[in-house]
């Protein structure tokens, strides 16, 4: 009996450009086979000859009917541009058999294509949502394969309200966002499909899911919608024929609950999305310090330690960190402040002498716009647009009245 050991073809998703895929099929000399490409979803077959898919089975030319006069046949097939779900199918005639899958005479493969070029979207994320202004993005599309370098310059502005208006305070290496392995991250959420608990036969240990679209290897659950998490467990397997996912940690999980998912730093973030991303930050200098200085100035009616300001938005406590100086000032730290857009005022642990209305307040270590710069380079792009977050919450704090 002549047997075909192989057949190979890359199953990996295609652009949505007219894309060429390359097969091969090995086996023993004298083994016949025939392959068959179809649309799925369609009565559209390929065309060997002609080299294109044509609506139904029309003749021979639908069929590549081989006999191997060496072990090793190649051939290619041509996927039209445009989107959709192919199935190649390759049958053994009589007398020849597959080597693999139990001795049968059929193995088919499915390859999926992009309908259409992908978005990423990049963006800062806080869970202190109401102490910021609204988030500068930066876009970039493209198909699967294709690279860009995007350069981002973004102003976050802390909130211009009485109730958050309290500056920024940088935290951690901030003047150099690249000591920071893990700054970048994307999310998504998924359904429990079955009750989860350490007294089952998986030990809590393993979940299944609706869907494992976007789940993967290190990604790992930072929320969920009911009950609570045993710690932050880190996705460390993944099943896709059972949507089965095993955790690190062991969980109880209702059935139907959402979860959320987070993939920190570029290597999760392939993992989970397919787009290999690059990120760099240029470093923070004087001049850029010097040209997002907070500065206020002195309205009427200041004396001792309490200084009226003309507008206290971005103005806030630091631990004794959030430093002021300026001309006939004593180097002070803010200790408390009562917020106005236009009028307001602090008090400072050091009192001060005559103050001279219209003075500029300089302040230190504490921001109301902090700047970031730098580059992202894309070496391949997502299946489906997708949003990649920039956790701003790892070196900026809101500030504080007191």
């Amino acid at each position: 009996m002549n047997k075909i050991n192989s057949f190979s073809i890359d199953t990996s998703e295609m652009p949505t450009a007219e894309t060429l895929r390359s097969f091969t099929v090995k086996g023993t000399i004298g083994s016949q086979f025939f392959i068959q490409a179809i649309q799925d979803g369609t009565i559209k077959y390929y065309d060997f000859v002609s080299g294109a898919f044509e609506d139904g089975h029309n003749n021979v030319d639908n069929n590549l009917t081989v006999t191997l006069a060496s072990t090793v046949y190649y051939n290619n097939i041509t996927f039209p541009s445009g989107g959709g779900n192919y199935v190649i199918i390759l049958i053994t005639l009589p007398g020849t058999e597959l080597k693999f899958g139990g001795g049968g005479n059929i193995i088919s493969k499915s390859i999926a294509k992009q309908s259409s070029n992908s978005t990423i979207t990049f963006k800062a994320f806080t869970a202190n949502t109401s102490s910021y202004a609204t988030f500068p993005t930066s876009t970039t599309a493209g198909a699967l394969a294709d690279s860009a370098n995007l350069s981002f310059d973004w102003d976050i502005t802390n909130a211009s309200t009485d109730a958050n208006g309290f500056g920024l305070i940088p935290t951690g290496e901030w003047d150099d966002l690249n000591t920071f392995t893990k700054l970048w991250f994307f999310k998504t959420t998924e359904t429990v499909d079955g009750a989860v608990s350490p007294t089952d036969i998986n030990e809590g240990f393993v979940v299944i899911v609706d869907d494992l679209t976007d789940i993967g290897v290190g990604s790992y659950i930072s929320a969920v919608s009911a009950g609570s998490l045993n710690g932050l467990p880190v996705v460390i397997a993944i099943n896709t024929d059972a949507k089965q996912i095993t955790l690190n940690l062991a969980q109880t999980f209702a059935d139907g609950i959402t979860l959320t998912f987070r993939a920190y730093g570029t290597t999760n973030i392939y993992n989970a999305i397919g787009a290999s991303i690059g990120f760099s930050f240029d470093t923070t200098n004087d001049e850029i310090l010097f040209t997002n200085r907070l500065t206020k100035t002195i309205r009427a009616g200041s004396s001792g330690t309490t200084i009226n300001l003309n507008g206290t938005y971005g103005v806030g406590h630091n631990a004794d960190l959030a430093f002021i100086s300026g001309v006939g000032l004593t180097r002070a730290s803010v200790q408390t402040v009562t917020a106005s857009s236009s009028a307001g005022s602090m008090t400072v642990d050091v009192s001060q002498g005559t103050l001279v209305v219209g003075t500029n307040v300089y302040f230190e270590s504490i921001f109301q716009v902090f700047n970031i710069v730098g580059k992202i380079t894309v070496k391949s792009y997502p299946s489906a647009n997708q949003t990649i977050y920039l956790d701003i919450d790892q070196f900026l704090t809101p500030g504080t009245a007191s």
